[in-house]
């Protein structure tokens, strides 16, 4: 696999928040106002998601109500199992009769299911994050508190964001091929043990690296260019956040509308072991072990097969081959705080 460093594309200005701060994402444009207030009182569907995280179910939702309610805003909090997550949201998006906010008080599970949905109805995207790590939120400026963030569907204002698609499935934060998807994999099942906390999740992340024997052979179009990659996994990446925390410059990429698409050559095992503690430690900026590019779209093969499993914000998925995996600039409408938080 070639090991070239990825070209830098130029940074985009930000756009303006109405307080005249900047956004931290060049991707996100603004409505205008005429469209805003057209859904100031629009309706609101919470699906709350009382798995993800540690956060208690019964605060979050407290909270969520209390701030609606003083606003007056019409609202409707549903719980659904996983499973029925896009049937409930339909029946729920039905009975509201006209377009308004979908909510996601979640995890990057939840987030991923709602989002796709509010994406096919046409509504907007609410978020009151509730997972472990909640890098689109903290990317946004989000509030990590379940009442700010509920303030923001009250107070905030939209932004038009961009989203990745993996063949048909919509991904915000990042979707992923070989080594990583099996590390997703490992985390869930060990993290449904012992608990969903950081720490376990690192734990279980190490022990499948020690694990990990694969390499795949593979043929990538990146933006009509063919590429033969030998490597354990494939990264694709929309969270310039994300990316930030890893040190890695192709976070730049992201914010110019592109997609980061990052993968390492055959490694031993300490090798990989010594790159995921560099990435834990934000270490990698000067990691030439990587192969990084910066593509708007990509076909990847696995020659002799049909099929592959696949993992996008965190959930595994069975996919036909080739993948085709693009970025559509601004295709989501998102409600985000007119002051955002720091990215941190």
């Amino acid at each position: 696999m070639p090991a070239a460093r990825w070209s830098a594309t130029p940074r985009r200005a930000g756009v303006p928040f109405a307080d005249g701060a900047r956004s931290a994402r060049p991707t996100l444009g603004v409505r205008p106002a005429s469209y805003r207030a057209a859904v100031r009182d629009a309706p609101l569907i919470i699906v709350l998601n009382a798995g993800s995280g540690h956060d208690d179910k019964e605060r979050a939702e407290a909270a969520i109500r209390e701030v609606l309610d003083a606003a007056g805003r019409r609202y409707e909090i549903v719980s659904p199992e996983p499973k029925d997550i896009a049937t409930t949201i339909a029946a729920s998006v039905a009975r509201a009769g006209r377009p308004g906010v979908l909510v996601a008080a979640g995890g990057d599970g939840t987030l991923n299911a709602v989002a796709s949905a509010a994406l096919e109805a046409g509504w907007q995207l609410g978020i009151v994050p509730l997972g472990t790590f909640n890098f689109y939120a903290r990317d946004l400026g989000i509030p990590l508190d379940a009442t700010e963030a509920a303030r923001t569907l009250v107070n905030g204002t939209t932004r038009d964001v961009a989203i990745g698609r993996v063949n048909d499935r919509l991904f915000l934060n990042n979707a992923s091929f070989g080594l990583y998807r099996k590390l997703l994999e490992d985390r869930e099942e060990v993290k449904h043990r012992f608990g969903r906390y950081r720490f376990i999740a690192a734990f279980a992340a190490l022990w499948t690296l020690w694990r990990h024997r694969r390499n795949y052979r593979l043929r990538l179009t990146l933006d009509g260019q063919v590429e033969h990659w030998r490597t354990p996994m494939v990264f694709f990446g929309l969270n310039a956040l994300q990316l930030e925390k890893l040190a890695l410059q192709i976070a730049d990429c992201v914010a110019a509308d592109r997609l980061a698409v990052i993968a390492p050559p055959p490694l031993p095992r300490w090798r990989l072991l010594g790159l995921a503690v560099k990435g834990a430690m934000h270490q990698l900026e000067d990691e030439r072990d990587l192969a990084c590019r910066c593509v708007t779209r990509v076909a990847l093969d696995w020659p002799g097969h049909r099929r592959a499993r696949v993992a996008v914000d965190g959930e595994t998925f069975e996919c036909t081959l080739p993948l085709t995996v693009e970025v559509k600039p601004r295709a989501l409408t998102v409600l985000v705080p007119r002051r955002p938080e720091p990215r941190e």
